[in-house]
């Protein structure tokens, strides 16, 4: 959808193929889902490019999903990316994808990411050739209780190879809010700690960088699609433009 625009933000010739009809559906039923994922696009491949920049040799994509960035960004080839999501759709993307070529050298890992003895073995192997890592996590912590978010962010803290790690920052507003109405009750969002940034920090990270959804729009000229109560709300309180965001947390050494 967002390549077939001509503001497009961003260009990815795989999604249709990837998303098939469903996904078309699923994505126009959907107005705010897909401005979401516009956005955090955008502020995902920046932060992207930066932690590549500074010498990061290693992309670990957790619940990587249908994403494609080894294919539409111009990444280094000595770029080691890996992905890794449920065996079943690791199996059907690998073989969608069997004709591409991607800029850089990818592994695909089918792994159940709650099973903690799988990940943390996956962990301990991919991290003997990993010498500077990102880890990516992209619509994936808001799915977790917040138990297994500090499952996560403890074995990704244990590992010395692991840089950073970019995840979805939600304020306590919008938690409060999603915790009352969810916007897709059969996948809730059960992430709701008391602090965001003090659930972290307690384990090990501490954040490096933050940009918020609703603030880029503005920059990149993409509003928001707000219903006409929120249009007004927007008019006597600028917190909706910090409600949503993606986040880059470093792991305190």
């Amino acid at each position: 959808m967002e390549s077939s625009r001509s503001d497009a933000l961003f260009h990815d010739p795989l999604a249709a193929g990837l998303a098939g009809e469903r996904g078309l559906r699923i994505a126009r039923t959907l107005p705010d889902g897909a401005w979401v994922v516009a956005i955090r696009t955008v502020l995902i491949d920046a932060f992207l490019r930066s932690a590549i920049s500074s010498g990061i040799d290693t992309v670990i994509n957790l619940g990587a999903g249908l994403d494609t960035r080894p294919y539409r960004m111009d990444l280094p080839s000595s770029l080691h990316w890996v992905e890794v999501d449920l065996p079943s759709l690791i199996e059907g993307k690998t073989a969608q994808l069997s004709t591409e070529v991607p800029a850089c050298s990818v592994e695909r890992v089918g792994l159940d990411l709650a099973d903690r003895d799988a990940r943390r073995e996956f962990f301990d192997r991919i991290w003997t050739t990993s010498a500077r890592a990102m880890v990516l996590t992209e619509g994936v912590i808001g799915d977790l209780s917040v138990d297994e978010a500090g499952g996560l962010a403890d074995d990704l803290r244990a590992q010395p190879g692991c840089e950073s790690w970019v995840i979805e920052y939600f304020s306590p507003r919008l938690l409060s809010a999603y915790q009352k109405h969810q916007p897709h009750p059969n996948v809730p969002v059960r992430f709701d700690p008391p602090s965001w940034e003090a659930f972290f920090t307690e384990r090990g990270w501490r954040m490096k960088e933050i940009r918020f959804l609703g603030e880029e729009s503005e920059r990149l000229h993409r509003p928001v699609p707000l219903s006409p109560l929120d249009k007004v709300m927007r008019l006597f309180t600028s917190r909706p433009l910090r409600d949503m965001g993606y986040a880059r947390i470093e792991r305190i050494r």
